[in-house]
């Protein structure tokens, strides 16, 4: 009779493994770990050796100082030319909505609203375009300031006025 052929085995964690299972996974792992790519490792820069360079900084120099004679002028010819703050008001109630062409620095009764438009912000030509409008509101009859501020056309909701009845926003400059 042919006696059976006995296996070693381990235990580990209570769970019985083949000794020669774990054997062949340890050479597997062997084969595929001396078969990886060595990492090459590139050369370290000595900035001791690095020559400066002053050609790219004179002509940033130049560019810049155009950018801010350019945008003098513009904002010399904005503050001549805007005299006028355009706005949408949204009547909640009516759904109505009416855009008004209001005068810098004048008082203008909508409603039940007192808008008093102080100033206007164009962006320059290099910026992002951006509209803004610096209003003053008051209730007409009780003379309550409702909102005091820059309204942003790209940003309605930062410089919202809270109101029941009304919504504003920004519409143009000129």
């Amino acid at each position: 009779m042919i006696a059976p052929r006995k296996e070693t085995m381990i235990i580990l964690n209570g769970h019985h493994k083949n000794l020669s299972k774990l054997v062949f996974i340890f050479i597997i792992l062997f084969i595929f770990s001396s078969n990886a790519e060595e990492i090459k490792i590139a050369p370290l820069i000595n900035l001791d050796e690095i020559e400066p360079t002053y050609d790219e900084e004179i002509i940033l120099n130049s560019l810049d100082n155009q950018f801010i004679e350019s945008k003098q002028k513009d904002s010399d010819s904005n503050d001549g030319n805007v005299s006028t703050a355009e706005i949408s008001i949204l009547n909640k109630i009516t759904t109505n909505v009416d855009t008004l062409k209001l005068p810098l620095k004048e008082n203008f009764l909508y409603q039940e609203l007192k808008i008093y438009p102080i100033g206007c912000y164009l962006s320059g030509p290099y910026e992002k375009t951006e509209i803004g409008i610096y209003l003053n509101i008051h209730h007409k009859d009780s003379k309550e300031k409702i909102f005091n501020g820059w309204m942003l056309k790209s940003l309605p909701s930062i410089s919202s006025m809270e109101h029941p009845i009304y919504d504003i926003w920004v519409e143009d400059c000129f």
